[in-house]
């Protein structure tokens, strides 16, 4: 039986809009992967997750991309107005919008690069999708786990960060989703393995798109 609206405070109302808005417009309204669907819910159902030592995107600085956010990769109001006069730019900020519409983007990172799950095909489940970060070079590169929790433990580990990466998975088991340990070595070889198996990387999607807008911007 759903719980009448009534009941709910303000802010679970809010929370729960946030959620569904994400989802309609992060997401395109597809199935959520599991684990995010475990964090998804903790945020509706916990007050003040957010902010408090159970939620495990604050132990790496991270955030997700609530609808209200501002994201400047995405936005790419970092640009001056030489910079949107200059043909190649233009040419490459179309790419990355183009290439963007294939990626689920729904984490910032306290850098500000972003992760999403990478859909080159609208029939492919995210689940099965490769997730991806784009960086604050512009460039896409492979995450260092297969989903979402494990990436931000295994980034951690790789920027030398031993303490993020315990406590992101010691947060996630709380949360009932298990982070295997792993060695530095077999870390790299992964993301290069689950790299390779994608036949069309964001990057390499980009690229194709960046030649073709260069090409018409030269009629």
């Amino acid at each position: 039986m759903n719980t009448p609206l009534s009941t709910f405070s303000e802010r679970e109302l809010a929370m729960k809009k946030a959620i569904h808005e994400f989802i309609q417009m992060r997401l395109g309204g597809e199935v959520v992967p599991p684990d995010l669907e475990i964090l998804l819910t903790a945020f509706s159902e916990r007050r003040d997750f957010a902010e408090n030592k159970e939620n495990p995107l604050a132990c790496v600085g991270a955030e997700l991309m609530w609808m209200a956010g501002t994201y400047p990769l995405l936005d790419h109001n970092y640009l001056s107005e030489r910079d949107w006069a200059d043909a190649d730019i233009m040419a490459n900020v179309r790419a990355m919008q183009d290439t963007d519409k294939k990626l689920k983007f729904v984490l910032q990172h306290e850098d500000t690069s972003l992760l999403g799950y990478w859909q080159p095909s609208p029939e492919l489940p995210l689940n099965c999708c490769a997730l991806f970060w784009l960086d604050t070079e512009g460039q896409y590169r492979i995450a260092e786990g297969n989903t979402l929790a494990e990436t931000l433990a295994y980034r951690a580990l790789a920027e030398g960060d031993e303490d993020a990466c315990f406590a992101v998975t010691q947060v996630y088991e709380q949360l009932g989703i298990s982070i295997p340990k792993i060695e530095d070595d077999i870390l790299f070889d992964g993301m290069e393995a689950r790299e390779a198996a994608v036949s069309e990387t964001p990057q390499d999607y980009r690229s194709l798109r960046f030649e073709r807008h260069q090409r018409v911007s030269d009629l």
